[in-house]
């Protein structure tokens, strides 16, 4: 089954400034592992995925809180489905020298070693979720190049680390920040576009899920999505009010909305019929129109 219970709350500490925090490894990592090994049981075409490794940082605890929440794993095949094509679309399109895809809060994401795709990987993340990764995967090689880059986001910049890893802020570069932005508060939140932005060049890409929470709070999604908030609360990994205007956010830092859309309406994409709603959650892709941030 993977890491046991135990495994997945390992302890690993931070540097922040002159203190130091201890961090365990994300538990909504492993939920969303969970959502995206069970889609291995659905009949073509509702799969929507093929990830053969996320088992192996499952535990049962993530297993049954994502068995219990058949409407999260639909949300999950299909925030997944869409990041995939983008990153494949975006690389296919791109002239010498090699892409490449960050991976902003990349969790127990094994893109690096399912997608063969001609790009470098960076993955950003806390140091024991990228920790513990890397032992749950230890006998699996990546299809691509891939360089782990530990940073807690919602402490530390990440932009230096980064280019100290060797990210190269000259080269075509696609930016997938999947499931972190409502776990961050406003001010941060921003600053994680503001980042983004100092390292794309022109014609780069940001993938991001989000929720704009005035659409939450005390609405028609509050109800349904509460079980899943308490579990992330209980957790230790709220959610938080994330960018209360993405739109504003992203243009002010120099990206242009170049698709939007409800998750759970993108079915008919793929050729599948659309369900009924209960979760607020909106993909979002842009392109970077200029390092200069406008006045």
């Amino acid at each position: 089954m993977g890491p046991r219970p135990a495994d997945l709350g390992v302890d690993a500490t931070v540097k922040q400034g002159m203190t130091e925090t201890p961090r365990r490894a994300s538990r909504s990592a492993a939920l969303v592992a969970a959502c995206r090994m069970l889609a291995a049981e659905l009949p073509e075409p509702e799969r929507l995925i093929d990830d053969p490794y996320a088992h192996l940082v499952v535990d049962d605890v993530a297993l049954a809180a994502a068995r219990a929440d058949e409407p999260l794993q639909n949300v999950i095949r299909l925030r997944t489905r869409y990041i995939d094509d983008a990153i494949r679309a975006f690389v296919a399109c791109q002239i010498p020298p090699r892409p490449q895809v960050l991976l902003l809060g990349a969790g127990f994401d094994a893109r690096a070693f399912r997608m063969d795709v001609d790009a470098d990987f960076f993955e950003v993340d806390f140091p024991a979720t990228l920790a513990l990764k890397a032992e749950a995967l230890s006998g699996v090689e990546p299809k691509v190049r891939r360089v782990a880059v530990p940073v807690d986001l919602a402490a530390a910049g990440f932009v230096d680390p980064l280019i100290g890893a060797g990210f190269d802020r000259e080269r075509s570069t696609i930016v997938v920040c999947e499931g972190v932005i409502n776990y961050l508060d406003a001010a941060t939140a921003e600053s994680v576009v503001e980042q983004v932005a100092r390292l794309l060049s022109p014609g780069g890409q940001l993938v991001a899920d989000y929720v704009e929470m005035a659409w939450f709070k005390g609405g028609d999604f509050e109800r349904p999505t509460g079980a899943i908030s308490k579990r992330l609360r209980d957790g230790g990994e709220p959610l938080r009010d994330g960018l209360p205007d993405i739109h504003g956010t992203l243009d002010r830092h120099g990206f242009d909305v170049i698709d939007d859309e409800a998750l759970e309406l993108l079915p008919p994409r793929y050729g599948l019929e659309p369900r009924e709603r209960h979760y607020p959650a909106r993909m979002v892709t842009t392109v970077r129109r200029s390092r200069a941030t406008p006045a």
